[in-house]
């Protein structure tokens, strides 16, 4: 071994820092496409190892077990450790650098050996085992040693000096045979049941012990470099696979049972070599690792006179490279090829890589340990599907610790979309996650990217983190997406004072625009509604000019609330018909002179313009209030004749006509006197019908409306003599023939032709004359007509009606016993006697003698029928 100490001091120095002896041990390597390693490692230089064991020494050998670490160094100490690194036992063994250590199956026993002396030492490691401890000389020095499989009971083991004896025990002690010898040193020895492999200058060979033969020959590539300088390694894969490493290649070797029938004088095995693997590294090391993988230690030479850190490789049977990492080694800048050791623990596949001052143990990649290379390397989006695929195989790790640190990574590269969106597959129903992440994107200032995915359900979180949310919005000058979540998000996962709060303070210190300004206000407007302070709500909405205030109004039976800062203008404003059916249907609860007082409402400032506006809304609502009921509001029915003359612009002022006709509660004088204003005739006939002057009516018929018609339909109506003359009077009087004509085709049977015609100017010219003297002809004939036929329709009905009630008048009347005559109160009908008796149709019975004639009446006295 190189003499490396001096190096090894300054080393130790400049690693002195127990953070650095800590830090994990990992490939330098750096790929455009970096390729995940097989193995993770870990430097094992803790409590013994790093205080007692390599500032005093180097380590020689090393070989493990399932319970325990055995170390050689090179003053000839064996040190027993726990796989912490604590030392159990010390043991001085030998002169020199211990050069190998067997470790027996039960770990009961070890056995060392050292080229530089001729003994080997074998302890018991407990007391009950310590009977077989000792110490055996040989002529030749040491250099390998291998307990048996079954040493602990039969007591076998091989020493390799300049032959390869077999030690057992006999009657007389141990009895030792010569196996192989004449080649050159055994340098290595490797037992498995009955197969000893062992190497030496020339090549391997392996012995059966049951057949006590010599198996095979596997010959040292003569082009090999020198075997003293690069050490053969030996490893039984399984009870019939060898593995062996030799400078740069290593051979799979399977031993196989012979089976041809002419093989009586050979051995009962042979040995196929399956596959040789040539590597670019030589080797140091080399061990087993589950699936047909071989991992081997890799020592290169220096290059261009710089040293070259040692390697680990995993092969796989076929020679196909599954990785190749670089190891940080101590000292590896002094060492050779065979200042390297390396032991494989085979029940967990843990393997211990050994320098002179340096420990370090690779372990087997987990899954957890996938996740974390990937994670390592912002592969996060990998990471998070093998958790998903293999999370019933990690330990450490879970989808979401992978998530969150995934999110970080996001925020911290600036990606805040990606990282909202994934945010709800990662802290699914996490409440106290989801509350973290949104106080990081509130650092961040990019909490309004978040909101969209903040979840309202499933689950609920605190109101803290929706108020936040709602006020970023607000900071950020978001209106339109702080109206969305108002609207969107229920309002019972918040408080609502506190939102209300922090909007009201940005409406009175921020210059809003209009736009922006109402959409706030409606906010609030909705807020206040989500508070169930429906008054402030309604306020604000009818403020707004926002018709929700009419449902607000009949959902929440606020109309008390009305009253007053011309709120029911303002709702008429908003929308006259919504608003007009809501006070005229809710009368009991918006008083009619409510409303008629706050149209009525002006001062000095109030325009002219604003003034008819209101009078005209004030219009419409009484007609309105008028058409679903007459008698509601009949006190301003005086009001309504000059709102009704002044805005009624319905064919003939119909709404008006209907007004007067129905209503009794209005002044019929003033109502005449408004229409006479107007000029409003039809309605001034009507009212002066009604004020009993229906001369003054007619006169406007005729001389100011002209229309003889409506003239001659009012005289019918009114079926007065007077008014007759008064119309034959006034239509000849006007020399219009147009008048003449009509009375003569509708004056029908009301007055006698003659007079009419008595009266029309002697040579006055009338259009139509001949056809109106037809009309009346006609209308004369069909009269007579009439009268025949009702005259025979009465004469029928006579006859049939006296024939019903003469024989009505003789059909016999039931009487008996019970009938008493109605003046002496006798019975009319008994045994004794039954004199004649008058029976009238009201029911009443009399005797005719003496009672009825000493009367003589003819009618009954009872009723006078």
């Amino acid at each position: 071994m190189a003499d490396v100490e001096v190096a090894s001091e300054q080393v130790e120095e400049a690693e002195a820092s127990e953070q650095e002896e800590e830090a994990e041990v990992s490939s330098e390597e750096e790929d455009d496409e970096e390729v995940e390693p097989s193995l993770k490692y870990e430097r094992s230089i803790k409590s013994d190892l790093r205080d007692r064991i390599f500032p005093h020494t180097k380590i020689s050998i090393i070989s493990v077990h399932e319970k325990f670490i055995v170390l050689g160094d090179i003053n000839g100490q064996v040190f027993l450790l726990d796989h912490s690194g604590n030392i159990i036992r010390q043991i001085n063994a030998h002169r020199g650098p211990v050069t190998c250590i067997s470790i027996d199956t039960t770990g009961e026993y070890i056995a060392t050996c050292s080229r530089y002396d001729p003994n080997v030492i074998i302890k018991g490691l407990y007391k009950e085992s310590s009977e077989r401890d000792s110490s055996e000389s040989f002529r030749a020095p040491v250099y390998s040693v291998e307990l048996g499989p079954e040493f602990a009971t039969q007591g076998h083991y091989v020493v390799g000096t300049d032959r390869l004896m077999f030690n057992e025990k006999g009657f007389f002690g141990v009895k030792r045979n010569i196996l192989h010898a004449g080649e050159g040193p055994i340098w290595k020895v490797r037992w498995k049941n009955s197969f000893i492999a062992w190497a030496n200058d020339m090549g391997v060979k392996i012995f059966d012990t049951n057949s006590r033969k010599l198996i095979t020959k596997i010959a040292r590539d003569p082009k090999s470099p020198s075997p003293a300088d690069y050490h053969c390694h030996l490893c039984w894969y399984s009870d019939v696979t060898l593995m062996v490493g030799w400078a740069n290649t290593i051979k799979i070797c399977q031993v196989r049972p012979r089976t041809s029938a002419d093989s009586q004088d050979l051995p009962p095995f042979y040995v196929e070599v399956m596959n040789i693997i040539y590597l670019d590294h030589y080797v140091s090391g080399i061990g087993p690792q589950p699936g047909d993988k071989i991992i081997s230690l890799g020592y290169r030479p220096p290059e261009n006179g710089q040293p070259v850190r040692p390697c680990i490789r995993m092969t796989g049977f076929n020679g196909e490279e599954l990785s190749l990492e670089e190891l940080s080694i101590k000292g590896f800048e002094s060492c050779g090829p065979n200042d390297y050791n390396m032991s494989v623990l085979t029940y967990d596949h843990f393997v211990y890589i050994c320098a002179p001052t340096d420990l370090v143990l690779a372990k087997p990649r987990d899954m957890d340990d996938k996740v974390d290379w990937l994670k390592d390397r912002l592969r996060f989006d990998e990471a998070l599907e093998v958790v998903r695929v293999y999370e019933s195989q990690l330990r450490k790790h879970t989808f979401k610790s992978i998530g969150q640190k995934y999110l970080a990574h996001l925020r911290s590269v600036g990606q805040f979309e990606k990282c909202a969106e994934m945010c709800g597959s990662i802290l699914q129903g996490d409440a106290e996650a989801w509350q973290q992440e949104i106080m990081a994107f509130t650092n961040c200032k990019k909490l309004t990217v978040l909101c969209p995915y903040i979840p309202t359900k499933t689950p609920v979180l605190k109101p803290w983190a929706y108020e936040l949310a709602l006020s970023s919005f607000l900071s950020a000058h978001e209106f339109e997406l702080f109206d969305k979540f108002v609207r969107l998000w229920p309002p019972e996962i918040y408080g609502q004072q506190a939102v209300i709060n922090y909007l009201k303070k940005m409406l009175s210190e921020l210059k809003l625009s209009p736009a922006d300004n109402l959409l706030l206000l409606k906010c609030l407007g909705l807020l206040y509604e989500y508070q169930e302070d429906f008054v402030n709500s309604l306020y604000l909405y009818i403020k707004l000019s926002d018709p929700k205030a009419f449902a607000l109004i009949d959902r929440y039976n606020l109309f008390a609330s009305l009253e007053g800062d011309d709120k029911i203008l303002r709702l008429l404003t908003l929308n006259e018909e919504k608003a007009i059916d809501l006070y005229i249907n809710n009368t009991d609860k918006i008083a009619v002179g409510m409303v008629v007082e706050d149209l009525k409402k002006k001062d000095k400032k109030t325009k002219s313009s604003e003034v008819e506006r209101r009078t005209k809304l004030l219009y419409r609502y009484l007609d309105s209030l008028f058409q679903l009921d007459p008698e509601i509001g009949f006190e301003y029915h005086e009001d309504m004749i000059g709102l009704y003359a002044e805005y009624d612009t319905s064919p003939g002022k119909s709404k008006l006509m209907r007004f007067l006709r129905e209503s009794t509660s209005y002044p019929i004088d003033k109502a005449y006197e408004i229409c006479a204003k107007r000029k409003l005739y039809e309605a001034q006939v009507y009212l002066l019908t009604q004020m009993g002057r229906p001369i003054q009516a007619l006169s406007l018929l005729v001389d100011e409306i002209k229309d003889i018609t409506a003239a001659i339909e009012f005289c019918k109506e009114q079926d007065d003599k007077e008014l007759w003359d008064n119309l034959l009077r006034k239509a000849t009087e006007s020399n219009k023939s147009s008048y003449i004509t009509g009375l003569l085709q509708n004056i029908g049977t009301h007055i006698n032709p003659k007079d009419l015609i008595a009266r029309i100017p002697n040579g006055q010219k009338i259009d139509g004359l001949r056809d109106s003297l037809v009309k009346i002809l006609c209308d004369y004939k069909l009269q007579i007509h009439l009268n025949e036929g009702c005259k025979r329709v009465f004469v029928n009905d006579t006859v049939s009606l006296s024939r019903k009630m003469r024989s009505l008048a003789r059909r016999g009347v039931h009487i008996d016993e019970e009938n008493n005559c109605q003046i002496c109160k006798n019975m009319v009908i008994s045994d004794r006697d039954t004199s004649d008796v008058t029976v009238f149709f009201c029911g009443h019975v009399f005797h005719n003698d003496p009672c009825l004639e000493r009367l003589g009446k003819n009618y009954c006295i009872s009723c006078h029928k």
